[in-house]
């Protein structure tokens, strides 16, 4: 199977406890006061089930992350970088490395 792009968005823990190699942001703040870090990020995977893991297994411990918001599949060139969200120069991209 082929490696698609995805970009992923979750409410999640703390990044403190999250390490990921790809690009990822906290792209605002949810939950009933306004503390729980939103994070968006992306990923190169199979299925949208691997690319969920991938995220899942960035974290230390289980439980990472605490709701998907969504999934969403992208095209082979897609470029998750813009003016809201900016290449830091530690994000590698495709990452995971896509096997082609």
């Amino acid at each position: 199977m082929a490696m698609k792009r995805w970009w992923v968005r979750w409410y999640g823990a703390a990044p403190e406890s999250f390490e990921y190699h790809g690009p990822w942001w906290i792209s605002g703040w949810g939950g009933s006061d306004l503390d729980t870090p939103i994070h968006v990020a992306a990923v190169c995977a199979e299925t949208q089930r691997r690319a969920e893991l991938v995220i899942e297994q960035a974290y230390d411990r289980p439980g990472g992350v605490l709701d998907w918001s969504f999934a969403n599949e992208r095209s082979d060139d897609w470029e998750p970088f813009c003016d809201r969200f900016p290449r830091a120069a530690w994000m590698q991209w495709p990452y995971p490395q896509e096997s082609r």
